[in-house]
C-alpha cells in the first residue's frame, strides 16, 4: 500500500496510534511541507508503530501541475442544513468521473480532488471557508466550521476509522478551480455566517493565533498542554524552556501570562497577577489541577502503602489478597545438581584442550575462568592463536599474560597502533628514532586509505619509506614472522578464521615452526551467530563508480543491472534478492571477465607513434608510445627482449593486449602497476582518496561472495540479503581457513544445535563444564510474571514523539529508586533499555549509584566485570531486545535451506515467535546476554551480591539455582526492599502451598485466610471444589480473571480466551453495560474500581 501510494504522487507521513495519539510526528512541517515525503523519509519504527497515515496536500501530493486538495464537510454542517450540504456534495460527484468522498471519524464527509494550477491558501479566514460565528462566554471567537479546504501546508488523515465510501485513495479525481468554487459557492451563501466589520469597527485585519507546537518536549509537558488548552487558554510564545500561556479571560492582555516549565521531572506554572486564579509563587501543576495525568514526582515519595499492604505486612491478611499477574516462570532444581569450584570448573576446561575434533565447542559459565585455563594450557606447553574483538580487550589480555611473565607472547597491532599518540612529533624527529614510541607504522594514514582502495601497502608503499628495513625488522612488516614464533598469538581482527579475506594472514602466522599445533580460538564474545557469518557490504557507490569507470565492458553492465535492482524506487518491482539472483546466473557466462576486471583499473590513455632506440646497441625497443592522462607516457615494447632491456634501463614500459593508434582508449591494468608507471599519485592520503576502487584478493572478489550467497541460500525469502540507499548488504557462511586444524569456541551460553547449523560439514563435539558454586550470601531474584518488553515499560501507545514511563514502569523505578535512597552506603547499577535511560537520568549522579547503563552497551563491556568494589545490587529491568529484522535475519543464517519455510508472524508479545526456529534464536540471543551480565557480577569470587531480574525469561544454571528466588513486583513492595524479600517470598509461596492443597472438603473460613477473599468469592471456589469434573468457564469469567491482573487489549483477550471474537466483543459491552469494567481507551480494558 505505501509503495503505491508513493507510485500515485501521494506525499504521506506515518501517523500514531488512536485515539490519543493520532497524528502525525512532531518534524512532520517546514521543508516536509515544500517536498513530497515517501517512506523512507521517515524511520522504520515509525511505519511499524504507525496506525494509519496522513497525507500531505497542496504542492507534495501535485500531480501534472494538479496540487492535492481535501474539502471537509463537518458533521455540524450535516445538521445545520443536510439537504444544501448533500445537494452540493452531489453536484461535486456528478462533476467527475471518479470522486473520491470519504466518512470521516467525526462523522463529516470528505471530498479529495486535485486542482490543476490552483493551490489553496492557508490562512483561517481562506481554510475554514464557510462557518458560522457562533461566540461563547468562554470563547467570544468562536466558530461553528461547517467547510474546511486543506491546501497549502495541510494535512488530512486516512486511517480505519476513515471510510471511503467512494472512490479510489490512489486516483483522486481533477476538477478545474472555477467549477469547485462555483459548486462550493451555493452552499457558502447559504451556509456561511460571518462576524460583520459592524460589531468590532477597530479591527481591521485577522489575528493570527500563534501556533502550538506538536509537542513540547517531553510527555509530562505534553501533558500540561492538553491540560492548558482543555481549559481555553492560548499560546503565546516559547522563550529558553519556558511556554508562555495566555488566561482565557485575558486573552487581549499579554502582560498576564502564565508561565509553564519543566525542571527535573516536575512540570511548573507561575502566574505573573493574581487575577488568573492561578498561584503567583511556583508550583508543580499537579498541585494546582488533579487531572492532568502527570505522576507525582518519584523522587518525591517512596513507595505507596496501602491498608491492604499493612495488613498483609502485619500478618492479619493473605499475600496472596493482592492482584498479581500470572506466573510464567518456574523454578524446578535438577535432582543431584552438582556445583563446582572455580578450579575445578577450569581443570575440566583444561580437558577440554586435549581432545583432537576440528570443532570444540563447550559452555562455561565461569569467564574469568576461562581465561586461567588458557594461560594454564600455555604454561603446559601449548600453543594458541586467541581472535578477540578489539583492540582494548587485546590491551587487557596482553596485560594480563605480562603479569604472568609470559613471555613467549606476540599481538598484531594495526598500522593505526599508538599514532595519535606519536602523529604530532616532527617527522625527522620519529624518522630518527623509529618505532620508539611503541607505534609500528610511520606513514599508517596513507597506508590504511590506500589498503581501503584495495591496494597493497607492503608492495606499492612500504618499499619507497626511508625506515623501510627497521620496519621489517622490528616494526609492522616483522609481526607475520615473529608470531610464529611466539606460543600465544593474540589477533584483534573481525572473523580471523573464517572469513577468506585474512586467509594469507592466518596461514602465516599458522605456519607450524616446531610441528605443533595451535589451538585456535574465538573469544567468548564472537562465539555467537551474529559473528560466526560473514557480513559482505557492496556499497552504491562503488557500483557507481565501476558503471562509470567501466562503462560499455561486462563490469559496467553488471554495476547498472545490480543498482537498477536494489535502488530504493524498485521495491515496487517485487523481492529484489530474485532480481539479484537473476542477475548473478545471467552474467554467470562472463565471471572470469567480472573477476578480472573488478581486481583492476580501467585506464584511458592514447598510443601514438613514438619508439625508442638504444643508443649503446641500436636496437629499436619500440615503436610506440602510451600517453595517460596527466601527461605521462610509457613506451610499449617490441618484444620480450626488449621489455628486459627496458627494465634493465629503468625506462618505464606496458605491454597492452590490443591497441588502436591514435584513438582514445582504455587499458586495464593493476593498481600497483598504475602507482609505479606514475599514472596515479600515491604521495598524500588526499590523493589516494581520489584513487578507483579495486579488489585486492582476486579469488575473494565481490562476484565470489554474491556468488557462494546464491549458492548457500536456495530460498529467496529466507536468504539475510537486504539494501538501502547506500550499499547492499548480505550475509555469508562463514569459511573456515585451511590452516586451522583445532578450532575451540568457549561461550556461557552456546546452542550445539545452532554451531552445528553454521559448520554443518565440520566435525563437532561439544562439551558441557559444570556450573561454579556461588559463595555465601549472594542472591539474584528473578521476577517470574513476564519478559517486560520495552512496549510494556515506557508508555509507546500514548505519545509516540514524546515518551515517559509506563504506570508499570513508574512501579519499577519507583521501587528501585526508594531502595537505593533506603541506605547510601549500598551501591547499586541499573541495566536496562537504552530509551528508557533519559527517564532515570536522576539516578546516574546518586552517590551510590555505580553505573546506569543500557543492555546494547554490556555486549563486548569488560567494563561491567565486577570488582570486590563494584556494585552490591545489579537491577536489570527487561528483556534484551534486537530489531524484528535483525532476529529474522539471524534464523535465516541458521534455517535458510529447511524444508518448511520460515514464518516470520510475531505474537502479541513482541518477545515471542510464533515459528519456533525463530523463538530459539531470540531466546539464545537473549539469554546469552544476560547469563554474561550475570556472570560477569562475580558471584563465584565475591560475597553479599544481589542481582533483581526482572525478566522471566530461564537462565540455564541461574533461574534453578537455590540461591534464587523467583518473586512478583508486588512481593517486593510487601517487603518494601530487599532486606525482607526472602522472607516475603516463603510467605507466599507457603500460601500458595495451602491454596494448592485446597479440595471440597476444605472449610470456608479455611479459604478465607488463604486467598485473603470475601465469603461469597470462598463458597464460588468450594463449589468449584466439589463439583466433581471441571465445568467450563464461561466467557464472562475468564475475561474477568485476565482483567483481575490488569488492563489488558482486546487483541490479548481474544487470543487467550476460548470463544469466538464476536462473542467475546458482546461479552465485553454487556460487562461495559453493567459497570463491570471500564475502558480505559479504545480496544483497552480494566476492571472497574471497587
Amino acid at each position: 500500500m505505501l509503495d503505491d501510494l508513493e507510485l500515485a504522487d501521494i506525499s504521506f507521513m506515518p501517523i500514531g496510534r488512536a485515539p490519543n495519539n493520532d497524528q502525525g510526528p512532531k518534524d512532520f512541517g517546514g521543508d516536509r511541507f515544500s517536498t513530497r515525503q515517501t517512506i523512507l523519509c521517515w524511520q522504520l519504527w515509525r511505519w511499524l508503530e504507525s496506525w494509519g497515515i496522513q497525507i500531505y496536500t497542496g504542492g507534495p501530493s501535485e500531480h501534472d501541475g494538479a496540487p492535492w486538495h481535501d474539502l471537509h464537510f463537518t458533521y455540524p454542517s450535516i445538521c445545520a442544513d443536510p439537504d444544501a450540504v448533500l445537494t452540493c456534495i452531489k453536484t461535486l460527484v456528478d462533476s467527475v468521473a471518479n470522486p473520491l468522498i470519504t466518512l470521516t471519524k467525526s462523522g463529516g464527509l470528505r471530498f479529495t480532488c486535485r486542482i490543476p494550477d490552483y493551490l489553496h491558501p492557508n490562512t483561517a479566514d481562506d481554510k475554514f471557508y464557510i462557518y458560522r460565528h457562533a461566540p461563547t462566554s468562554e470563547n467570544p471567537n468562536h466558530r461553528d466550521v461547517y467547510l474546511e479546504i486543506l491546501g497549502k501546508n495541510g494535512y488530512s488523515q486516512w486511517d480505519s476509522r476513515y471510510q471511503i465510501l467512494l472512490g479510489n485513495l490512489l486516483d483522486p479525481p481533477v476538477i478545474a478551480k472555477e467549477i469547485l468554487f462555483i459548486l462550493i459557492n451555493n452552499l457558502r451563501a447559504t451556509l456561511h455566517t460571518p462576524e460583520y466589520p459592524i460589531t468590532k469597527p477597530l479591527e481591521t485585519e485577522t489575528k493570527t493565533a500563534p501556533v502550538v507546537p506538536q509537542s513540547l518536549g517531553s510527555r509530562n509537558l505534553d501533558l500540561a498542554k492538553k491540560a492548558f488548552l482543555k481549559r481555553g487558554f492560548t499560546y503565546l510564545q516559547k522563550i529558553n524552556d519556558f511556554y508562555y500561556w495566555i488566561h482565557p479571560d485575558k486573552e487581549d492582555d499579554c502582560d498576564t501570562s502564565i508561565i509553564l516549565w519543566e525542571d527535573q521531572g516536575t512540570v511548573w506554572l507561575r502566574a505573573d497577577t493574581p487575577d488568573t486564579e492561578l498561584p503567583t509563587r511556583t508550583t508543580p501543576i499537579t498541585d494546582v489541577w488533579d487531572d492532568t495525568g502527570i505522576p507525582p514526582s518519584i523522587s518525591n515519595f517512596g513507595m505507596p502503602v496501602t491498608q491492604k499492604l499493612i495488613s498483609i505486612r502485619e500478618g492479619k491478611l493473605s499475600p496472596l489478597t493482592l492482584k498479581r499477574p500470572l506466573p510464567i516462570l518456574h523454578q524446578q532444581e535438577p535432582a543431584h545438581k552438582v556445583y563446582t569450584t572455580p578450579e575445578e570448573n577450569a581443570a575440566q576446561l583444561q580437558q577440554v584442550f586435549q581432545k583432537n575434533v576440528r570443532i570444540l565447542g563447550t559452555t562455561s559459565d565461569n569467564i574469568p575462568y576461562i581465561n586461567h585455563a588458557i594461560e594454564s594450557h600455555l604454561l603446559n606447553g601449548g600453543t594458541i592463536c586467541l581472535n578477540i574483538p578489539d583492540a582494548s580487550s587485546t590491551d587487557v589480555v596482553e596485560q594480563r599474560y605480562q603479569e604472568l611473565n609470559f613471555s613467549s607472547l606476540a599481538r598484531w597491532k594495526s598500522r593505526l597502533y599508538r599514532w595519535e599518540q606519536v602523529k604530532d612529533i616532527p617527522v625527522d624527529v620519529r624518522m630518527a628514532n623509529p618505532f620508539e614510541s611503541g607505534n609500528v607504522c610511520e606513514d599508517p594514514e596513507r597506508c590504511h586509505v590506500f589498503a581501503e582502495k584495495g591496494g597493497n601497502p607492503d608492495l606499492s608503499i612500504c618499499p619507497s619509506c626511508s625506515v623501510y628495513t627497521t620496519c621489517q625488522a622490528r616494526g609492522f612488516l616483522s609481526q607475520s614472522r615473529a608470531l610464529q614464533s611466539m606460543k600465544a598469538q593474540i589477533l584483534p581482527f573481525e572473523g580471523l578464521f573464517i572469513d577468506p579475506k585474512h586467509t594469507d594472514t592466518v596461514e602465516q602466522i599458522l605456519e607450524p615452526t616446531d610441528g605443533t599445533e595451535r589451538i585456535c580460538i574465538i573469544d567468548e564474545r564472537r562465539a555467537n551467530v551474529r559473528h560466526l557469518f560473514i557480513k559482505c557490504e557492496l556499497s552504491t557507490k562503488l557500483l557507481k563508480e565501476w558503471s562509470v569507470n567501466w562503462e560499455g565492458y561486462t563490469l559496467g553492465n553488471f554495476a547498472k543491472s545490480l543498482l537498477s535492482t536494489i535502488q530504493p524506487y524498485s521495491r515496487h518491482d517485487g523481492n529484489p534478492i530474485t532480481r539479484i539472483r537473476a542477475a548473478i546466473q545471467a552474467f554467470q557466462p562472463h565471471e572470469n571477465e567480472l573477476i578480472q576486471q573488478m581486481c583492476h583499473l580501467n585506464v584511458q590513455c592514447k598510443v601514438v607513434k613514438n619508439g625508442f632506440v638504444d643508443v649503446e646497441t641500436g636496437d629499436e625497443l619500440a615503436q610506440f608510445s602510451i600517453v595517460f592522462e596527466g601527461g605521462v607516457s610509457v613506451y610499449i615494447p617490441v618484444d620480450n627482449n626488449a621489455a628486459e632491456a627496458l627494465k634493465t634501463k629503468g625506462i618505464p614500459f606496458f605491454n597492452p593486449d590490443t591497441f588502436v593508434l591514435n584513438e582514445t582508449m582504455k587499458i586495464s591494468m593493476k593498481l600497483h602497476q598504475a602507482i609505479q608507471l606514475g599514472i596515479l599519485d600515491a604521495q598524500t592520503v588526499e590523493k589516494i582518496q581520489e584513487f578507483p576502487t579495486v579488489c585486492e584478493n582476486e579469488h575473494w572478489t565481490f562476484w565470489h561472495q554474491l556468488k557462494r550467497f546464491f549458492a548457500h541460500y536456495k530460498r529467496d525469502a529466507d536468504a539475510p540479503m537486504w539494501s538501502d540507499i547506500q550499499k547492499l548488504t548480505f550475509m555469508l557462511p562463514p569459511v573456515l581457513n585451511s590452516s586451522v586444524k583445532r578450532l575451540l569456541l568457549i561461550s556461557p551460553v552456546l546452542s550445539e544445535q545452532h554451531l552445528r547449523n553454521i559448520f554443518p560439514d565440520e566435525a563437532i563435539e561439544f562439551e558441557h563444564t559444570e556450573p561454579t558454586a556461588w559463595l555465601a550470601n549472594n542472591k539474584v531474584f528473578q521476577i517470574r510474571a513476564g519478559t517486560y518488553p520495552l512496549s510494556e515499560i515506557l508508555n509507546y501507545e500514548n505519545n509516540w514523539d514524546v515518551r515517559g514511563l509506563s504506570k508499570l514502569g513508574e512501579r519499577f523505578f519507583l521501587g528501585i529508586r526508594t531502595e537505593i535512597e533506603k541506605n547510601p552506603k549500598v551501591t547499586h547499577a541499573i541495566i536496562t533499555y537504552r530509551a528508557i535511560l533519559p527517564h532515570i537520568s536522576d539516578l546516574v549522579e546518586a552517590a551510590n549509584v555505580c553505573f546506569v547503563t543500557d543492555f546494547k552497551d554490556t555486549f563486548g563491556a569488560d567494563g561491567l566485570e565486577m570488582t570486590s568494589e563494584a556494585p552490591q545490587v545489579i537491577w536489570i529491568v527487561g528483556t534484551p531486545r534486537w530489531g524484528q529484522s535483525t532476529i529474522w535475519r539471524w534464523a535465516q543464517m541458521l534455517f535458510r535451506n529447511d524444508e518448511h519455510p520460515l514464518h516470520y508472524d510475531e505474537k502479541i508479545n513482541p518477545h515471542n515467535y510464533k515459528d519456533e526456529r525463530i523463538q530459539s534464536v531470540f531466546q539464545q540471543s537473549a539469554v546469552g546476554l544476560l547469563t554474561r551480565i550475570i556472570k560477569n557480577a562475580g558471584l563465584e569470587r565475591w560475597t553479599d551480591k544481589k542481582i533483581v531480574l526482572l525478566t522471566s525469561l530461564p537462565l540455564r544454571d541461574i533461574t534453578d539455582r537455590p540461591e534464587t528466588l523467583l518473586f512478583d513486583w508486588e512481593d517486593f513492595e510487601i517487603a518494601g526492599g530487599l532486606d525482607k524479600l526472602p522472607e516475603v517470598i516463603a510467605t507466599r509461596e507457603r500460601f500458595e502451598a495451602d491454596y494448592a492443597s485446597l479440595t471440597g472438603d476444605s472449610e470456608r473460613e479455611e479459604v478465607e485466610r488463604i486467598l485473603g477473599c470475601s465469603p461469597r468469592t470462598a463458597n464460588r471456589l468450594l463449589r468449584k471444589l466439589r463439583g466433581g469434573n471441571a465445568q467450563r468457564i464461561s466467557v464472562r469469567e475468564q475475561i474477568l480473571f485476565l482483567l483481575a491482573t490488569g488492563e489488558k487489549k482486546t487483541s490479548l483477550l481474544v487470543e487467550a480466551i476460548d470463544g469466538s471474537a464476536q462473542t467475546i466483543g458482546n461479552e465485553l459491552k454487556k460487562l461495559l453495560d453493567e459497570g463491570e469494567i471500564v475502558r480505559v481507551q479504545r480496544g483497552v480494558y480494566k476492571l472497574a474500581d471497587s
